[in-house]
This record gives structure tokens, C-alpha cells and sequence, in this order.
């Protein structure tokens, strides 16, 4: 499990052509919380999502599957 899963995190969709807008991002009471919307939801056909940890950290699309993976198991 992630040091941050408890914690606020703020999830950003990129689209395929690589553009975001920092007004399109949203905040998450949890890290957990962050994970499970970018892994079921793809809003405005925004594919590509980044999450930024409590701690600064920025969590790759790679990395939030195998977070998702971690979760699922846990249950």
C-alpha cells in the first residue's frame, strides 16, 4: 500500500494529444478515493490520468494500475 492511501491527492486527465488544463483537475479526500475514479471513469474522453500524492508525488498511469491491483487484492 501507498504511504499516501489515506491521504488528499488531486487526479489530472490528460487527453491522447497530451492536453490538460489545471481547471480540469480534481481533488480527492484520499489517495484510495483518486485511484478507484481514474481507473472506472474517463471523463470528457480524457484517457490518460496523473495523480499528485499529499507528499508531492507524482503517480504515473502505470503506477496507478498496479495501485488499483494492491486495492482489489486488499479486498
Amino acid at each position: 500500500m501507498h504511504a499516501d492511501f489515506d491521504k488528499p491527492a488531486r487526479l489530472q486527465y490528460w487527453s491522447a494529444s497530451r492536453e490538460a488544463d489545471e481547471r480540469d483537475a480534481i481533488d480527492f479526500d484520499t489517495l484510495d478515493d483518486a485511484v478507484s475514479f481514474a481507473m472506472t471513469q474517463k471523463p470528457g474522453n480524457k484517457t490518460i490520468a496523473w495523480v499528485r500524492t499529499a507528499s508531492g508525488e507524482t503517480l504515473t498511469p502505470d503506477k496507478l494500475a498496479a495501485l488499483w491491483e494492491l486495492n482489489r487484492m486488499r479486498q
